[in-house]
């Protein structure tokens, strides 16, 4: 066949999103959205307190209900009872409940009501246990949430002399800073379905982040091989982190095997509040020192995290956090503690920047505050510390790639904001305030990441792309496709997608970290090239040619005049081995100095965000307004444009809402605003101008130079408003959410003084 030729290159063109219309016309359906012949309504029995020790879990009454076809407690697991990356989370409680809304026991019925009536009348007798509600009410142990104690896990670190640093210090801060916990809030709550195909594989349909992940807790759950299990993933209607580890698909799993019958479990938005996960509460004492020259001298930081009841993802993220709250400067000395907290406040997990927010709100007023102690231009502040390549970071091991991230401040420093206070009343006040954010892409330290996926094409004139890390909103389906139509020449047209789907898509791992580009994109990339290399072999072998005088271009190849098409080496292919399908794994690669005892950090990528803001803030309400934002980012080589345009504005509405407005509430550990008319998300009204200028600095070491964007607009967001109130009204507030309260609490306090 002739293939059309491409006009553009791929790689860089901002095309529409392939999934686009059938998601804005209605026709992709997400899970919510099915129902099939038969289908049993599933729901969940959760501990009515935040701790306790169970006594006795009676489904007598339950099981007497007209329609109910299932109530299983912890002793009907057949395998292991555990998720999450440490196996320490339960599918169903046993002995005790370690917070508020905890799963205990789960049912299946012919309609939702009568699952919910099962709900209701379950016996639960237990008898109550303190609760740890805090920080520091973990730190003090007067109660302890796990046996061993409260601290789930400990991150230690130094390098260099402190004292000798801080003996050659001009300029020394000291702050504590608190951050809460964060929703994530997203549009679609969990759902999904689990059923028994033709060939007895159980079926498990839920958007999740990491099929294969789930596919793992399912067959360990049920005790059956995984490849008795097939986990589907795709569509996902948001995540953002929310959906990384969670026992909603052994749930799922456990109550179509006992039924034998298609099951569906649809969480309301209150009930997904509850039951996942949130981003961890911190509280970090930061110490940071420079000369007189203007050079930092030392960094010291005592940082507690608050996991919640269990780890899941905590230890990684408490790593990003002690790597981050260095931010990526030079110093002579380190000294970081890290403490991940046990408390009775839900779960926390994984959520967009991943520790690198709570980090980055600590270094960076820090590094404000220095450079204002020192009469120093914050930003030449930041340049005149910031790593080079070849230099020693803070944790131990080489820096590298920093050209971008030095960019990106002198762009930064061309285009300053101004604050224009004319016309306006005495009590209204407006500032700018910049800071610097950092977040590692893909796996840290010395952990394995690997990474499949597979080319397939068709002679029909179809190129397939399959991987398995999902595409929840950020666009990955699209980057893909092209990555493979770049690769191959052809345009992108051709291209389509199979994601998040165990029988088809090979093992490429999470979609967390911002990884998806430089991973599995590079697995795409690796496996076309394996394609191209075979079918050249192929078609040499039609001209009668040596394979090294066969050329190719455009999608075909060619000899002396002889040419056949990509799609028709293709359909000679599959008649020589019976496929064309060419699969890769791409193992990312490693710091050349991993911590002992580390998982996430140091990492090898990072990407870089300068972020300015001018904030007006109404002294006399304490309304804090953003009006203006311009993000300035390295994050490699661009695949599609406009796609990480929106992924970074979309990245900083939500660092907005965790900066002002966003705070989920515990009292006595139970979980107080659970919906969007008490959790405050930010609305269109209150997104300022933003403006995303993306420097030119490619990743040698990821597909076509690119490397991850998805999460670092939101890192510095918070900071960058914090900062600018501090320019605005002189206060600085050390806490978040900067709520109305605490700006006018702080501007009380500076009057009485």
């Amino acid at each position: 066949m002739q293939v059309a030729r491409v006009k553009e290159i791929s790689v860089g063109r901002s095309i529409p999103r392939l999934d686009s219309t059938e998601k804005v016309s209605g026709i992709l359906k997400y899970f919510g959205d099915i129902s099939i012949r038969g289908m049993l309504y599933g729901s969940v029995f959760r501990s009515p307190v935040p701790h306790a020790e169970i006594i006795n879990v009676d489904l007598t009454d339950s099981l007497k209900l007209p329609g109910l076809t299932a109530g299983l407690t912890v002793k009907d697991i057949l395998g292991a009872n555990v998720y999450g990356p440490y196996d320490d989370a339960p599918i169903l409680a046993s002995k005790r409940v370690r917070y508020y809304g905890e799963p205990v026991a789960i049912f299946a019925a012919e309609t939702p009501e009568a699952a919910a009536e099962a709900v209701r009348s379950t016996r639960f007798a237990y008898s109550e246990l303190p609760v740890v509600g805090s920080i520091e009410e973990s730190v003090k142990e007067k109660s302890a949430v796990h046996e061993k104690g409260n601290v789930a896990e400990s991150a230690i670190f130094s390098r260099g002399s402190i004292e000798e640093a801080e003996r050659s210090s001009a300029a020394i801060v000291e702050n504590t800073y608190e951050t809460g916990f964060q929703k994530h809030m997203y549009l679609e709550p969990e759902e999904g379905l689990a059923y028994y195909d033709n060939e007895g594989i159980l079926t498990i349909m839920y958007g999740g982040q990491n099929p294969y992940g789930d596919r793992k807790v399912v067959a360990r759950a049920l005790n059956i091989n995984e490849n008795r299990v097939r986990v589907i993933s795709y569509p996902t209607g948001g995540s953002f982190g929310g959906k990384e580890e969670s026992a909603f698909p052994a749930h799922l799993a456990l109550l179509a095997y006992y039924t034998k019958r298609p099951v569906g479990i649809f969480y309301s938005r209150e009930e997904s509040g509850i039951a996942g996960p949130h981003r961890h509460a911190s509280k970090i004492t930061l110490k940071t020192g420079a000369d007189k020259s203007g050079h930092l001298t030392f960094n010291e930081a005592r940082i507690y995290a608050d996991t919640g009841a269990y780890k899941i993802w905590g230890p990684n993220v408490l790593d990003t956090i002690v790597e981050t709250v260095n931010g990526p400067y030079r110093f002579m000395a380190v000294k970081l503690e890290g403490y991940l907290m046990y408390t009775n406040n839900g779960l926390s997990s994984a959520f967009r920047g991943f520790g690198a927010p709570q980090g980055n709100f600590a270094i960076e007023s820090n590094m404000e505050e220095l450079a204002s102690e020192l009469g120093i231009d914050p930003l030449r502040f930041r340049l005149d510390n910031l790593l080079n390549d070849g230099e020693t970071a803070p944790l131990g091991n080489t820096a590298r790639r920093m050209a971008g991230v030095r960019k990106a401040i002198e762009a930064a420093m061309e285009r300053r904001l101004h604050a224009d206070e004319s016309d306006l009343p005495w009590y209204i006040k407006k500032g700018v305030g910049t800071s610097l954010g950092m977040k590692g892409v893909a796996y840290g330290g010395d952990a394995e990441d690997p990474s499949s996926a597979a080319v397939e094409i068709f002679d029909e004139g179809k190129v397939v792309v399959y991987f398995s890390n999902t595409d929840y909103g950020q666009g990955i389906n699209t980057g893909h496709a092209q990555i493979a139509a770049e690769k191959l020449q052809i345009d992108p047209s051709y291209v389509k997608f199979v994601n998040a789907d165990t029988l088809y898509s090979p093992d490429s791992g999470s979609s967390n970290a911002s990884r998806s580009t430089v991973t599995s994109g590079k697995a795409i990339e690796l496996a076309c090239e394996e394609a191209l290399a075979y079918l050249k072999l192929v078609a040499a072998d039609k001209f009668g040619a040596a394979p090294e005088s066969v050329s190719y271009s455009q999608g075909e190849f060619s000899f002396e005049g002889e040419s056949i098409s990509l799609f028709e080496a293709a359909a000679l292919a599959r008649k020589r081995k019976g496929t064309a399908r060419f699969e890769k794994t791409y193992y990312a690669p490693k710091v050349d100095r991993p911590v002992k005892g580390m998982r996430e950090a140091p990492r090898f990528f990072n990407s870089f965000a300068l972020l300015m803001v001018e904030t007006t803030v109404d002294q006399l309400l304490g309304k804090i307004s953003v009006d203006r934002a311009i993000a300035f980012v390295d994050a490699g080589r661009l695949i599609n444009p406009v796609i990480a345009q929106t992924q970074v504005e979309g990245a900083m509405v939500q660092g907005l809402g965790y900066a002002l407005t966003e705070e989920l509430v515990y009292r006595n550990g139970i979980p107080q605003n659970l919906n969007y008319t008490t959790y405050i998300v930010p609305t269109v009204t209150d997104v300022p101008k933003m403006e995303v200028e993306f420097v030119d600095y490619e990743e040698p070491l990821g597909p076509f130079g690119a490397k991850g964007v998805g999460e670092i607009g939101l890192v510095p967001v918070a900071t960058a408003i914090a900062n600018s109130i501090k320019k605005a009204t002189g206060i600085r507030i050390r806490k978040l959410p900067l709520k109305p309260e605490e700006v006018l609490s702080n501007i009380y306090s500076e009057i009485q003084k």
